[in-house]
């Protein structure tokens, strides 16, 4: 088991530095806003509102 002790410290480094470049790179970044639309569900007359102009286009059915 020689150099076990040096294995050992080398994986440890290796986590750790791993755990520290994820936290810089997800945990430290500005939180962007989003816009307002983009988390509400699409209304239904908006939804109306295009299915009448599909009707107008290619006629009743």
């Amino acid at each position: 088991m020689q150099g076990a002790f040096e294995l050992g410290l080398f994986a440890l480094l290796f986590l750790g530095l791993q755990v520290w470049w994820l936290s810089k790179v997800f945990l430290n970044r500005p939180r962007q806003p989003r816009p307002m639309g983009a988390s509400k569900p699409m209304r239904a007359n908006s939804l109306q509102n295009k299915r009448n102009a599909l009707e107008k286009i290619f006629g009743q059915s």
